[in-house]
């Protein structure tokens, strides 16, 4: 496949991400897959697909082909961290998302969404720590990656103790206020 075609076939896919046809990008990135199994940006393509449609299982196994493929991306390995909290391995997600923050020092949404992995391990030194990293760096963000996580997966899913749930509302009203 030529690099125009497939960035064509990558930026329709992601036009459909955007546009809310999850299925529809889903499909396309599934031939893109088919067509160059060996990229790993095809595989992230696919990976954020399923993400979006909240399908975390098999959005993490994108990723982690991506991750195969180019180990040293921090963007790879940021999303593997998110379907890991979404997927409730929150263990396995700190150390994606500890390697995203080594790598990029200033990722405000690693930052935070490390600090919601050692909540939820309860972790609080290390969890606060990079809340206050995160809110030093942009409390708008660090409040509206809680709120995304707190709202889109935590608040609805019938794996997230209530303990774990009241945990994090609480955090996520303590930032609102130092907003």
């Amino acid at each position: 496949m030529t690099d125009e075609l497939e960035d064509q076939m990558i930026a329709k896919a992601e036009g459909l991400e955007a546009g809310d046809k999850g299925a529809e990008a889903i499909a396309e990135a599934t031939e893109l897959v088919q067509i160059d199994p060996k990229d790993a940006l095809v595989w992230f393509v696919k990976g954020k697909a399923h993400y979006v449609e909240r399908e975390f299982e098999e959005a993490y196994a994108s990723f982690s082909k991506s991750a195969e493929i180019e180990r040293e991306n921090p963007k790879v390995w940021q999303m593997m961290g998110y379907c890991l909290l979404s997927l409730n391995q929150y263990s396995d997600a700190e150390k994606c998302l500890d390697y995203v923050k080594a790598a990029e020092p200033a990722n405000i949404e690693a930052v935070c969404a490390l600090g919601i992995s050692q909540v939820l391990q309860n972790k609080p030194q290390d969890a606060r720590r990079n809340f206050d990293l995160a809110l030093s760096m942009n409390k708008q963000t660090t409040c509206n990656v809680l709120e995304h996580f707190y709202e889109n997966v935590f608040s609805a899913s019938k794996d997230t103790s209530s303990t774990a749930k009241a945990l994090l509302e609480r955090v996520l009203e303590t930032i609102k206020l130092v907003r």
